[in-house]
């Protein structure tokens, strides 16, 4: 069996198979490859089969393409179980898992601001989301679990 990893440094390459799946570079499919790229470098994982992650988003378009990105990013799926979407409005947020590690990292208000179709054309916005670093796009939290601390989301 041929087992993948995400070569974390090859953006383009990243969009270019986001386009594949998805038809176009918008700003929410941009925002999810870049989503995820902070996941695995943060968690120091590979990707596909070492990480797992919950996305709370507003489920509906042009929002829900974040998850397309992440999916292209992560490796993760909705077919191997180790990607799932719930409906959320309001904040856009992913949770990862790997092993005793975890990230929550939630799109900054302002970026959702940003994105406006009526000013600008989707792939001009999904290019301003690829200029923006991870800093300019999102808040996130990194935590460690040691053998004797709970569950995560028990905390």
């Amino acid at each position: 069996m041929i087992k993948l990893t995400v070569d974390r440094n090859d953006i383009e390459g990243m969009i270019e198979r986001g386009v594949k799946l998805h038809g176009h570079a918008g700003p929410y499919l941009n925002l999810g490859i870049k989503m995820g790229l902070l996941a695995l470098n943060m968690l120091d994982v590979s990707g596909y089969f070492d990480l797992s992650a919950e996305v709370k988003l507003e489920y509906r378009t042009p929002v829900s393409c974040l998850v397309d990105g992440l999916q292209i990013s992560t490796g993760c799926t909705m077919g191997k179980g180790n990607i799932k979407v719930k409906n959320n409005p309001g904040i856009i947020s992913a949770f990862f898992e790997a092993g005793n590690k975890a990230l929550l990292v939630t799109l900054k208000p302002e970026i959702t601001k940003l994105i406006n179709f009526k000013k600008e054309n989707c792939e001009d916005l999904g290019q301003k989301v690829l200029n923006m670093s991870h800093a300019e796009l999102f808040n996130y939290e990194y935590e460690e679990k040691n053998e004797s601390s709970q569950n995560y989301r028990d905390e």
